[in-house]
Protein backbone atom coordinates (compact mmCIF):
# COMPACT_ATOMS: atom_id res chain seq x y z
CA UNK A 1 0.00 0.00 0.00
CA UNK A 2 2.95 2.62 1.22
CA UNK A 3 4.66 1.77 -2.20
CA UNK A 4 1.26 2.21 -3.84
CA UNK A 5 0.55 5.90 -2.35
CA UNK A 6 4.42 6.74 -3.49
CA UNK A 7 3.47 5.56 -7.08
CA UNK A 8 0.33 7.91 -7.12
CA UNK A 9 2.22 10.87 -5.29
CA UNK A 10 5.00 10.93 -7.67
CA UNK A 11 2.10 10.51 -10.81
CA UNK A 12 0.76 13.98 -9.20
CA UNK A 13 3.63 15.70 -9.09
CA UNK A 14 4.38 14.75 -12.89
CA UNK A 15 0.92 15.59 -13.95
CA UNK A 16 1.23 19.38 -12.15
CA UNK A 17 4.70 20.14 -13.15
CA UNK A 18 3.43 19.25 -16.65
CA UNK A 19 0.25 21.25 -16.53
CA UNK A 20 2.11 24.62 -15.06
CA UNK A 21 4.68 23.84 -17.92
CA UNK A 22 1.96 24.05 -20.19
CA UNK A 23 0.54 27.67 -19.22
CA UNK A 24 1.63 30.67 -20.09
CA UNK A 25 1.10 33.90 -17.89
CA UNK A 26 0.85 36.93 -20.17
CA UNK A 27 1.38 39.23 -17.44
CA UNK A 28 4.83 37.45 -16.93
CA UNK A 29 6.17 37.50 -20.93
CA UNK A 30 8.73 40.03 -21.26
CA UNK A 31 8.61 41.51 -24.58
CA UNK A 32 10.11 40.67 -27.01
CA UNK A 33 9.13 36.93 -26.30
CA UNK A 34 11.84 34.22 -26.96
CA UNK A 35 9.63 31.79 -29.20
CA UNK A 36 10.74 29.00 -26.99
CA UNK A 37 8.62 30.61 -23.96
CA UNK A 38 5.76 29.64 -26.41
CA UNK A 39 6.59 26.13 -27.65
CA UNK A 40 3.49 24.89 -25.88
CA UNK A 41 0.80 27.17 -28.07
CA UNK A 42 1.32 25.70 -31.63
CA UNK A 43 1.67 28.65 -33.42
CA UNK A 44 0.79 28.97 -37.16
CA UNK A 45 1.95 31.72 -39.58
CA UNK A 46 -1.38 33.29 -40.39
CA UNK A 47 0.45 34.18 -44.06
CA UNK A 48 -0.87 38.22 -42.90
CA UNK A 49 1.02 41.09 -42.00
CA UNK A 50 0.88 44.60 -40.26
CA UNK A 51 3.49 47.49 -40.05
CA UNK A 52 4.73 49.78 -42.77
CA UNK A 53 6.82 50.15 -45.56
CA UNK A 54 9.73 50.16 -43.07
CA UNK A 55 8.81 47.26 -40.91
CA UNK A 56 6.78 44.65 -41.00
CA UNK A 57 5.44 42.07 -38.51
CA UNK A 58 4.38 38.51 -39.20
CA UNK A 59 1.44 37.46 -37.65
CA UNK A 60 1.18 34.02 -35.77
CA UNK A 61 -2.12 32.80 -34.20
CA UNK A 62 -3.68 30.29 -32.20
CA UNK A 63 -7.11 29.31 -30.45
CA UNK A 64 -5.17 27.09 -27.88
CA UNK A 65 -5.99 29.26 -25.19
CA UNK A 66 -6.69 27.02 -22.30
CA UNK A 67 -2.78 27.22 -21.97
CA UNK A 68 -2.63 30.87 -21.38
CA UNK A 69 -4.12 33.36 -18.52
CA UNK A 70 -3.48 36.80 -17.60
CA UNK A 71 -2.10 36.95 -13.86
CA UNK A 72 -3.51 33.41 -12.92
CA UNK A 73 -6.98 34.57 -14.90
CA UNK A 74 -8.05 32.21 -17.17
CA UNK A 75 -8.67 32.99 -20.58
CA UNK A 76 -12.03 31.36 -21.65
CA UNK A 77 -13.77 30.97 -24.52
CA UNK A 78 -17.41 31.59 -25.25
CA UNK A 79 -20.54 29.42 -26.31
CA UNK A 80 -23.48 31.07 -27.48
CA UNK A 81 -26.76 29.75 -29.15
CA UNK A 82 -25.46 30.58 -32.94
CA UNK A 83 -22.33 30.08 -32.97
CA UNK A 84 -19.40 29.22 -31.37
CA UNK A 85 -16.87 32.24 -30.97
CA UNK A 86 -13.39 31.55 -29.84
CA UNK A 87 -10.90 33.24 -28.09
CA UNK A 88 -7.73 34.10 -30.12
CA UNK A 89 -4.57 35.00 -29.74
CA UNK A 90 -1.63 36.29 -32.27
CA UNK A 91 1.72 36.97 -32.02
CA UNK A 92 3.85 39.84 -33.52
CA UNK A 93 7.83 39.45 -34.69
CA UNK A 94 9.42 41.95 -37.27
CA UNK A 95 10.97 41.05 -40.65
CA UNK A 96 10.90 37.73 -39.36
CA UNK A 97 12.81 37.64 -36.23
CA UNK A 98 12.89 35.29 -33.81
CA UNK A 99 10.96 36.92 -31.09
CA UNK A 100 8.19 38.23 -30.51
CA UNK A 101 7.61 41.75 -30.33
CA UNK A 102 3.33 41.81 -29.28
CA UNK A 103 0.49 40.00 -29.60
CA UNK A 104 -2.99 40.50 -29.42
CA UNK A 105 -5.51 38.63 -27.65
CA UNK A 106 -9.14 38.29 -28.13
CA UNK A 107 -11.24 37.71 -25.54
CA UNK A 108 -14.93 36.50 -26.44
CA UNK A 109 -16.03 35.38 -22.90
CA UNK A 110 -16.64 38.63 -20.76
CA UNK A 111 -16.06 36.80 -17.67
CA UNK A 112 -12.28 36.43 -18.47
CA UNK A 113 -12.76 40.13 -20.48
CA UNK A 114 -14.15 41.57 -16.94
CA UNK A 115 -11.50 40.32 -14.33
CA UNK A 116 -8.91 41.35 -16.72
CA UNK A 117 -9.68 44.73 -17.43
CA UNK A 118 -10.46 45.09 -13.23
CA UNK A 119 -6.96 43.64 -12.55
CA UNK A 120 -5.61 46.35 -14.63
CA UNK A 121 -7.67 49.37 -13.18
CA UNK A 122 -7.07 47.77 -9.71
CA UNK A 123 -2.96 47.67 -9.82
CA UNK A 124 -2.58 51.60 -10.48
CA UNK A 125 0.87 51.64 -9.42
CA UNK A 126 1.86 49.17 -11.87
CA UNK A 127 -0.04 50.21 -14.92
CA UNK A 128 -0.33 53.41 -15.51
CA UNK A 129 -3.91 54.83 -17.25
CA UNK A 130 -2.93 56.81 -20.38
CA UNK A 131 -5.57 57.18 -22.26
CA UNK A 132 -9.59 56.38 -21.55
CA UNK A 133 -11.77 57.48 -24.76
CA UNK A 134 -15.46 56.40 -25.00
CA UNK A 135 -18.43 55.03 -23.24
CA UNK A 136 -19.36 52.22 -21.59
CA UNK A 137 -22.32 49.87 -23.56
CA UNK A 138 -20.86 51.46 -26.59
CA UNK A 139 -17.07 50.87 -27.27
CA UNK A 140 -14.65 52.25 -24.98
CA UNK A 141 -10.53 51.98 -25.44
CA UNK A 142 -8.03 52.39 -22.79
CA UNK A 143 -4.59 51.97 -22.79
CA UNK A 144 -1.86 51.40 -20.25
CA UNK A 145 1.84 51.63 -19.43
CA UNK A 146 3.79 49.32 -17.76
CA UNK A 147 6.99 50.14 -16.64
CA UNK A 148 8.25 47.23 -15.26
CA UNK A 149 7.30 45.09 -18.03
CA UNK A 150 8.41 47.73 -20.79
CA UNK A 151 5.12 46.95 -22.10
CA UNK A 152 2.09 49.12 -23.72
CA UNK A 153 -1.49 47.66 -23.28
CA UNK A 154 -4.28 48.53 -25.58
CA UNK A 155 -7.60 47.25 -24.06
CA UNK A 156 -10.92 47.62 -26.42
CA UNK A 157 -14.03 47.08 -24.45
CA UNK A 158 -17.08 46.02 -27.48
CA UNK A 159 -20.44 45.73 -25.39
CA UNK A 160 -23.10 43.64 -26.58
CA UNK A 161 -26.20 42.77 -24.46
CA UNK A 162 -25.09 44.92 -21.87
CA UNK A 163 -22.11 42.62 -21.54
CA UNK A 164 -18.11 43.22 -22.91
CA UNK A 165 -15.65 41.50 -24.31
CA UNK A 166 -13.07 42.62 -26.29
CA UNK A 167 -9.19 42.15 -27.01
CA UNK A 168 -5.89 43.10 -25.35
CA UNK A 169 -2.76 44.41 -27.59
CA UNK A 170 0.70 44.13 -26.08
CA UNK A 171 3.37 45.95 -27.53
CA UNK A 172 7.17 46.28 -26.13
CA UNK A 173 7.30 49.60 -25.80
CA UNK A 174 10.15 50.24 -28.27
CA UNK A 175 8.28 48.93 -30.97
CA UNK A 176 6.90 52.48 -31.89
CA UNK A 177 5.82 51.13 -35.52
CA UNK A 178 3.88 47.85 -34.20
CA UNK A 179 2.39 50.57 -31.51
CA UNK A 180 1.21 52.75 -34.50
CA UNK A 181 -0.46 50.02 -36.23
CA UNK A 182 -2.93 48.92 -33.71
CA UNK A 183 -3.79 52.56 -33.16
CA UNK A 184 -7.15 52.76 -35.25
CA UNK A 185 -10.62 53.17 -34.43
CA UNK A 186 -11.41 54.36 -30.69
CA UNK A 187 -7.77 54.30 -30.09
CA UNK A 188 -6.65 56.95 -32.96
CA UNK A 189 -6.84 59.74 -31.22
CA UNK A 190 -3.73 58.49 -29.23
CA UNK A 191 -2.25 58.36 -32.41
CA UNK A 192 -2.54 62.44 -32.55
CA UNK A 193 -0.96 62.58 -29.41
CA UNK A 194 2.17 60.61 -30.27
CA UNK A 195 2.15 63.31 -32.97
CA UNK A 196 2.00 65.63 -30.64
CA UNK A 197 4.53 64.75 -28.43
CA UNK A 198 6.96 64.23 -31.03
CA UNK A 199 6.61 68.01 -31.48
CA UNK A 200 6.23 68.74 -28.04
CA UNK A 201 7.72 67.38 -25.15
CA UNK A 202 7.93 64.09 -24.46
CA UNK A 203 6.71 64.42 -20.95
CA UNK A 204 3.97 65.96 -22.51
CA UNK A 205 0.51 63.92 -20.99
CA UNK A 206 -2.72 63.15 -23.19
CA UNK A 207 -4.91 65.42 -21.29
CA UNK A 208 -2.02 68.29 -22.13
CA UNK A 209 -2.58 67.46 -25.60
CA UNK A 210 -6.36 68.05 -25.17
CA UNK A 211 -5.76 71.06 -23.44
CA UNK A 212 -3.96 72.48 -26.41
CA UNK A 213 -6.36 75.10 -28.66
CA UNK A 214 -8.41 73.66 -31.03
CA UNK A 215 -8.30 69.74 -29.56
CA UNK A 216 -11.87 70.49 -28.18
CA UNK A 217 -12.77 67.04 -30.42
CA UNK A 218 -10.33 64.89 -28.44
CA UNK A 219 -12.17 66.15 -25.33
CA UNK A 220 -16.34 65.13 -26.31
CA UNK A 221 -15.19 61.43 -25.83
CA UNK A 222 -12.28 61.52 -23.25
CA UNK A 223 -12.34 59.97 -19.69
CA UNK A 224 -9.34 61.12 -18.06
CA UNK A 225 -9.40 63.05 -15.21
Amino acid sequence: MKNLNFILLIASLILFQSYNGQNLDLEKLILPADPLELKNLDLANSGAGIGDESVQYSSYFTDEVQFLNFAGIPIKNEMNTNTYSGSVIRFYNKNDAESFQGYTLNIKNPESFAKILGYFLAHKNKFKLVYDNGKDHEERARIFNCQENKTVYLVLSIYNNGKASGYIDAVNDQEISLLNSRLGGTFGYYKEYLNYRKRKSTDSSYLDFIKEPGNDLYKESNNLK
